[in-house]
């Protein structure tokens, strides 16, 4: 099947971050990314000096030649970019027969803000479009309202990012303690993603890996594929399982490099599908 999805979100020029990193990713899955550009990020060696929304007509009118001249099978969302921006987004994604997948993005990794309150109350009126939201946790605590400070708390926040009408969440937690009172201990050396389906939780780990760049797309490597695995027919928890196992793979090859080449050998890895041992 092909994969040929619409990927939102923001354009840093010179880094292989947001849409640049969405078309990378979806072209180490042998797909064609569908790009629609929403804000132009001006940034480079790691400083990002301003942040130009795109105006939402022009958005729009992205969208619009996308849906009269391809056949898109899915959609990635990341920075919506103005908070006119998110009506018109969900609008024309609304549309869409295949999964959507929005990574709800509050701050960029160089904190830079992308969206801003009202940018916030406009996306979280749509929550309900998007299959699965995800999202950072430092992301997740604006959105939900609350600190994030161990487990038991993500699933809180999860709880309540629901609420405000997403039929599924994805927390991006990082490392982090079981329980509220483990914080003082060290805690554990793994990446914990926790998904929530409205009704059940399930956790996905992976070991956590240091000292790598800004520029690798992690996010990217993660969605995407499992938009693909979900294109494909899997469900939820599997898809996700693969997708983890895929990234992880390729971050692990990518923190052996020099940072130069860290983001080459993470896209280059991302190609390789994951093995049945390495998704269990």
């Amino acid at each position: 099947m092909q994969f040929h999805p619409i990927v939102v979100g923001g354009l840093y020029p010179g880094i292989d971050r947001g849409l640049k990193a969405d078309l990378l990713a979806t072209q180490a899955l042998s797909g064609i990314g569908r790009p629609v550009c929403t804000t132009h990020v001006v940034a480079g060696s790691g400083v990002v000096t301003d942040v130009l929304n795109v105006p939402s007509d022009t958005v729009s009118a992205q969208l619009e030649h996308i849906f009269d001249t391809q056949s898109p099978t899915g959609a990635k969302v990341g920075i919506i970019g103005a908070s006119a921006t998110a009506n018109r987004v969900f609008e024309h994604l609304s549309r869409l027969e295949g999964p959507v997948v929005y990574d709800l993005t509050v701050s960029g990794p160089s904190g830079e803000d992308v969206l801003g309150q009202r940018g916030l109350e406009a996306v979280t009126d749509h929550l309900h479009v998007p299959d699965l939201v995800t999202l950072r946790r430092t992301d997740a605590s604006l959105v939900a309202g609350m600190e994030i400070p161990s487990l038991d708390d993500a699933q809180v926040a999860a709880q309540r990012v629901a609420q405000q009408g997403a039929e599924r969440v994805l927390i991006r937690c990082g490392k982090l303690p079981t329980h509220f009172y483990d914080q003082e201990a060290s805690p554990p050396d793994y990446a914990l993603d926790l998904f929530y389906d409205g009704e059940e939780f399930a956790l996905f780990e992976a070991p956590h890996l240091s000292g790598l760049g800004t520029h690798h797309g992690a996010s990217s490597g993660l969605l995407l594929p499992l938009l693909k695995n979900l294109q494909d027919g899997d469900e939820y928890e599997p898809a996700l399982q693969k997708a983890k196992a895929r990234v992880s793979e390729a971050l692990r090859v990518a923190n052996r490099q020099k940072p130069e080449k860290q983001s080459p050998a993470f896209f280059k890895t991302l190609e390789k599908e994951p093995t049945v041992s390495e998704v269990q």
